[in-house]
This record gives C-alpha cells, structure tokens and sequence, in this order.
C-alpha cells in the first residue's frame, strides 16, 4: 500500500474519529459522569476539518504518472522510424558523399512528396524545420514601435509574469492509476464515516442531556424544553425529599426549575426567604424571557387558589406563599382540582413544582394522595427537611444568598 495517498492530516483525522467510540464507552462505564461526550463531539468536528484539508490540499494534487507510458510511446516511435528508415534502404541510390553522416544516405531529393512528409515527421518530433526557423527569425527581430520605446511593453510583461507566478498551482503529486483510485474512495470513505461519527455523536450528546434531566446528581446547563420530553426517558417522582448536601442553594434550585421552562409554589414560613424568592427570574441567559414570581400574601386575599392553579397550569408565574395556615388548604384545593383534570386526562405541558419549606411536612396520606394525582397532571412535591440545630453552620434548605 502507497502511504503517501493521505497527507498527515488526513491520518490524525482517522485517528480522531475512531476516538470517538471510545470516549462513549468511558462515558458508560462512568455512570455518565464528566465531558467525555462532548470533547467526543469537539474530536469529531476537528476530524471533520483536518478531512476536508486532506482531501482539498492532498488527495485532489493527486495525478496519474504518465511517464511510463511516454517512454514507450517514445519508444514505438523510434522503432517506427528505423523501420521506415530500414525499408528504404534498397530504394535509395547507393551514393556518399564525404560530407554525408550515418543517417544521410536517404537522397531526399528522389523522394515524393507524401515520402518527404512522412520522414520529416521524425524529425523535431513532427515539426518541419523551416517553420521552427520562421519562429526563430520572428523572436529575433526588433519591435520599434511606441509602446516599445517607452517601456510599455516591458511593463505590461513584468505584471503578467507575476500574475502567473503568484496563481501558479501547487505541485500535482504523481502516483499510478491504482493508487490514486484508492485515495479518491478512501477519502470519501474517511469524510463520509466523519459525517456519520459526528451525527451519531450529536445523538448521543441530545439523549444523553435528556436521561440526565431529571437526575439531580447529573443534571446540567437547564434549558426549557417540554417536560414531556424530559419524562419519556426519565419518568420524575411526583413526591421527593431534597438532600441534606444538596448541589446548591434553595433559591438557585428555584431559578433552575425557571429556567428548565416549569413553575413552582414556594411555601416557606422565613419572611425573609420569602421576600428574596419574590422577584423576577429569566428562563434564557442574558434576560430574556421573564417569569414574575408573586407573593400571594401581597394581594390581601384576593387571590384565590383557583386563580394560582390556573396560572400555574400554564405557566405564566410562580408564585410565594409565607404562610403555613394559607398553604395547607391550598395544597387541598390543588389537589382537587389535580384529581378533576385527571379524569379528562388533562397534563401540563411544564411541570409545576411545590417547594414545601417549611417545619412540618405534609402528612403521608396528603403526600400518597398528591403522588397519585401528581404522576398523571405533571405535579410534583419537593419537601425540605429542616437541618438540626447542630448542624446550623451547615447550608440547610432554607438557606437563601
């Protein structure tokens, strides 16, 4: 086999892409942890250029080495020659002359015309002699025109030639017919199986972030995309404890369900948590799309619980309750209503979360009952546990920067 038929970018790029493969079985035996997916796909698209440099500035120089075939093509036409030479021999007048070389003894002026043609095609490789001297004569003769006196010429010929110098091809690399078919299907074979890496790479990466969406521990960079989505790979419990060493605080856990595109219900008895949980969070970076989050205890009762569902039905704010008295019979209400859209099969399409912040958590019953209402409207319940007094130097879920 020709090495030479890819340039060593091409090779660093086979060599990229077939890393790809196992960066996604580390990526397995991890437990999905870390990069390695991602710096997969980055080797992919960096395989893909030095491709795409190999085929452009290597695998397209390459020509087919005629040579060979010139030599014997040469060839031929020598032994054509002294074929004709030879036949002629006997025709000629057995004449010589002092002056005469070894090949002078054809006397051309007793040939025809179609034999003087046909042995001056021997001769300058089939050009006649008096048109190369014709050529001669008009290379050497003198220009007195204007354009030559004042230099135009000379100019205007220093330009073309740098022209010419500066968009003169790169040297064509010369190989057999073989090699250079084998170049040509091997590139195409490397940036086709390029392509395939790469989307199977983007396959991998899309389904990867969705099994780990809903995966505390695992989860990463939230974007609003439909629960739906997110719950068909991996299904959400409807009724969960946060952790005692939770990744972050309560309120960034807020500003990522923001910003994973669902609601929530914050109930906490800290007027203080409360009044920091009460402003505006933004599901994409840089401000844009806004959700208002409200206190319900701001509108002087005015706001009934029909009123909170609905609009967290939809999605349209979040809402803060600081008040244990007005957040159980609230939670009551929801799950009426909870049980209502059930039996019309009715679901959000964004998970509404309740933050339960409070001391006393809802009974096992309430809670059993909310799981059962919860997994079929797209509810879920997120209970805190309050931390002993200990260990109060500790970040507990009620802790709010």
């Amino acid at each position: 086999m020709n090495w030479d038929i890819f340039s060593l970018s091409g090779y660093a790029s086979i060599a990229l892409w077939l890393c790809m493969p196992l960066l996604w079985l580390l990526h397995l035996i991890m437990g999905r942890r870390g990069w390695l997916i991602h710096i997969s796909l980055l080797l992919g698209l960096f395989a893909f250029v030095l491709g795409r440099m190999n085929s452009d500035g290597h695998v397209n120089r390459i020509q087919v080495d005629r040579s060979e075939q010139i030599e014997q093509q040469l060839a031929r036409q020598e032994l054509a020659r002294q074929a004709a030479t030879e036949a002629r021999e006997n025709e000629v007048a057995q004449i010589r002359f002092a002056e005469d070389g070894a090949d002078d003894f054809l006397d051309a002026a007793g040939m025809d015309e179609a034999d003087l043609k046909y042995m001056q095609s021997f001769v300058d490789g089939g050009t006649p002699e008096w048109k190369t001297e014709k050529r001669q004569r008009s290379a050497d003769s003198i220009d007195d025109s204007l354009e030559s006196q004042i230099g135009a010429k000379e100019t205007g010929q220093a330009m073309q030639a740098k022209t010419l110098v500066e968009s003169e091809p790169l040297e064509p690399i010369l190989m057999s017919d073989s090699d250079k078919r084998l170049a040509d299907r091997l590139d195409a074979a490397n940036l086709m199986m390029i392509r395939v890496m790469i989307g199977l790479g983007m396959l991998f990466v899309v389904v990867d972030y969705l099994r780990r969406a809903n995966n505390y521990d695992l989860a990463y960079w939230p974007l609003p995309l439909p629960s739906s989505w997110v719950d068909a790979i991996t299904p959400r419990d409807p009724v969960t404890i946060r952790s005692p060493s939770p990744r972050r605080s309560l309120f960034e856990e807020l500003r990522v369900l923001i910003q994973r595109g669902e609601s929530f219900l914050y109930v906490t008895e800290d007027s203080e948590a409360a009044s920091q949980a009460t402003t505006t969070l933004c599901r994409l970076p840089w401000g844009r799309w806004p959700v208002e989050v409200l206190n319900v205890a701001d509108f002087d009762g005015s706001m009934n619980d029909d009123f909170v569902f609905e609009t967290l039905w939809y999605g349209r704010h979040s809402f803060v309750v600081n008040s244990l008295e007005r957040a159980e019979p609230m939670l009551m209400r929801f799950m009426e209503l909870m049980a209502d859209r059930r039996t019309t099969r009715a679901r959000v399409k964004q998970t509404v979360n309740i933050v339960w912040d409070v001391p006393t958590p809802p009974g096992e019953e309430t809670r059993h009952r909310f799981a059962k209402m919860g997994s079929s409207t797209g509810f879920t319940l997120l209970i805190c546990h309050k931390q002993p007094q200990e260990n109060s130097s500790d970040q507990d879920c009620r802790s709010i920067p």
